[in-house]
């Protein structure tokens, strides 16, 4: 799944989407995984958020363009969802 189709397919908040999708996504482990693993879904209890989010940032951690993956959540000012291994929380600062 895309940053696109991540973000597209998010119940959580509707956002705008990066329009120039990076080749570096093809390389991303959470291509494999649905999106409600990385975006909160409504209704998600504060121990729901917990668990989902250790177990996106384990598919994060051990990821090859996990930078890129930030850096991109960065640049376009992503305030939704798992990026790069971190958390709204974590980019809010």
């Amino acid at each position: 799944m895309s940053p696109t189709d991540l973000h597209a397919s998010s119940t959580a908040k509707t956002h705008a989407a990066p329009t120039d999708l990076e080749p570096w996504w093809l390389h991303a482990d959470c291509r494999f995984f649905g999106a409600a693993l990385f975006f909160a879904p409504e209704h998600e209890t504060p121990a729901q958020r917990i668990r989902r989010e250790r177990n996106a940032k384990r598919i994060c951690g051990p990821c090859p363009v996990r930078a890129q993956c930030l850096e991109c959540a960065l640049s376009i000012g992503e305030t939704y969802g798992i990026w790069g291994g971190t958390t709204e929380r974590e980019r809010a600062g």
